[in-house]
């Protein structure tokens, strides 16, 4: 998406949000996670612009050319992307957020129901789920990674390795090419992106609050073949969702199921956010 390439605006949070405002139509808050940028995320966004909705893509704090600041829990995260929206003057809009944004995204609901209409989580279970994940096996050997980046005096240059990069996008999303993924890769290198995604996981594992319940109406899709998050970390948490929990297993693709299948992910989005 050419937008993308457009010099973006800014908000001032607890340091500068850079964030992209595309389109016309209904508001909607777009955040990516990781290993990503606003751009990966032009796939699902071309199509919810197409769809009759504004994207507003902030790139989320420590990925360049946003600032770096000292926390990035999620529930502080939360707050930043709140003043992006108060300096577009909007009151209460959907979320839509994938990997860590989805994280994000949960919090916002759970956190700031006020301002957050519905959610779209992609690829993210509720943060319970993830409890679940340590305790099994085989998602220990998964999610090895996690601990690295939280934990090891080398997590920064590991995050910023383009071969190491590589390796994940192909685990995480086996058969998954796409043009841009150069072009993310080039952000995520950049000068002190890396010690910011250290720092999401490591402030992460050292969270002191919990996401909770989250209180407004709520869209879960995950693929059946991703390799970061196995579909058994997404049951049986329907009750942190009284307000509704749709979950949905999309079938065929992995960890970036927006990139693989834009038109069908995109179309359950809309219909989801449609019915609000």
């Amino acid at each position: 998406m050419d937008e993308f390439a457009t010099a973006p605006s800014f908000a001032q949070a607890r340091g500068a949000v850079a964030f992209w405002d595309l389109g016309e139509g209904t508001p909607v808050l777009v955040l990516h996670g990781f290993p990503d940028a606003p751009l990966g995320m032009s796939p699902l966004v071309d199509r919810l612009v197409r769809a009759g909705y504004r994207a507003i893509v902030p790139s989320l704090p420590g990925y360049a050319p946003s600032q770096p600041v000292e926390n990035y829990q999620s529930a502080a995260v939360a707050g930043d992307m709140i003043a992006v929206l108060d300096a577009l003057e909007l009151e209460r809009v959907p979320v839509v957020g994938h990997d860590w944004g989805g994280c994000v995204a949960l919090d916002l609901g759970a956190n700031h129901a006020d301002r957050v209409s519905r959610v779209v989580s992609l690829a993210i279970p509720h943060p319970d789920g993830f409890v679940a994940r340590r305790r099994d096996l085989q998602e220990q050997k998964t999610a090895a990674y996690a601990w690295i980046l939280a934990y090891s005096s080398g997590a920064a240059q590991l995050a910023a390795d383009s071969d190491w990069l590589d390796q994940v996008h192909e685990e995480w999303s086996p058969g998954l090419r796409r043009a841009e993924w150069s072009a993310v890769k080039e952000v995520l290198q950049r000068p002190g992106v890396g010690e910011a995604v250290h720092g999401w996981y490591r402030d992460d594992f050292g969270a002191t609050t919990s996401t909770g319940e989250v209180l407004v109406p709520t869209l879960m899709l995950h693929g059946s073949d991703d390799g970061c998050i196995r579909p058994a970390c997404f049951r049986g948490f329907e009750q942190r969702f009284p307000a509704g929990l749709e979950l949905e297993q999309v079938s065929g693709v992995g960890h970036w199921l927006h990139v693989e299948q834009p038109d069908e992910i995109a179309a359950r989005i809309v219909r989801f956010l449609s019915a609000g």
